[in-house]
């Protein structure tokens, strides 16, 4: 073979090789995007995995509590029913016993002065009882994707009364203006404002302060939570509405509680949802604003 015919095979071999080196890096480029593109797909499914079996869990219980709160309802209203038919029956033996002339006897006064006081209380207490089952039922109702004419205070007071119990020693203060009616989803709402202050009395001593307030703007209803808690370090404070961030130990929170708070409010509402330091601190401030109008 002549001496231009062994460089022109060389060069041919040269560039086949090339060639074929460029195409090799042009699939390793291609296979490391759709890997990437991949694992992206993959953390999304997990993440919309996740959330879906926190929904359905949430779903759930509103289910069995609006079910408990509707037959707790019906001989609740019995009872109260009774009780308006008892005090009156009291009241007609009383102006009976006082007209009488007979000598009173002192067991009877006695057990007729304790009666009214007793179907007072009683009347009371389960009026307080038919209170908790109403705000109950409305908190946990399935509201599905409808939007209605929506009262923020009530649904504040209505999460606040479904928390009684784990408020416990705390002190809560409301400042609650008179604000406008807004289209909302209440269930949803009342979820975000139930993760908000069980976020924040989880962060606070057991004789914490707690501050709720409600404003308006031209464009916004405001509602601000405030604790007196430890705060949120400033390298957590830009990742904390990301899904499964989380500050709990290992089994103890799933880490969605702000990023469902975050879905409801921005991606449903249409609104805002930021936290920043308590001022005067210590303590965080969640602010959220919802439109006036859709």
């Amino acid at each position: 073979m002549s001496t231009d015919a062994f460089e022109r095979a060389f060069r041919r071999e040269k560039a086949a090789r090339q060639q074929a080196e460029d195409e090799l890096e042009q699939l390793s480029r291609e296979i490391y995007l759709k890997n990437t593109e991949l694992e992206k797909l993959n953390q999304d499914l997990i993440r919309n995995q996740a959330q879906l079996v926190q929904s359905e869990k949430l779903a759930t219980v509103g289910q069995l509590a609006s079910g408990v709160a509707h037959e707790i309802n019906n001989p609740l209203g019995f009872c109260l029913s009774n009780l308006s038919t008892l005090k009156e029956y009291v009241d007609e033996i009383s102006a009976r016993l006082a007209k009488s002339t007979a000598e009173p006897d002192e067991a009877l006064t006695a057990v007729m002065t304790d009666l009214p006081l007793l179907v007072q209380e009683t009347q009371e207490g389960l009026e307080s009882i038919r209170s908790i089952v109403r705000d109950l039922r409305n908190y946990s109702r399935d509201a599905g994707d409808d939007f209605t004419e929506t009262d923020i205070a009530d649904c504040i007071h209505a999460t606040l009364n479904m928390l009684r119990n784990q408020i416990g020693g705390y002190h809560v203060s409301l400042n609650l203006d008179e604000i406008p009616l807004i289209q909302a989803n209440p269930g949803k709402l009342n979820q975000v404002f139930s993760n908000l202050i069980m976020n924040a009395l989880q962060a606070m001593a057991p004789d914490g302060r707690l501050v709720i307030e409600t404003s308006a703007s031209d464009r916004y209803v405001e509602i601000r939570i405030t604790d007196n808690g430890s705060g949120i370090p400033d390298e957590i404070k830009q990742t904390i509405f990301e899904p499964f961030h989380t500050t709990k130990p290992m089994g103890e929170g799933t880490g969605l509680g702000l990023s469902i708070c975050h879905t409801i409010i921005v991606d449903n509402h249409k609104g805002q949802i930021s936290a920043r330091d308590a001022n005067p601190g210590p303590g965080t401030t969640f602010e959220i604003l919802l439109p006036l109008a859709r």
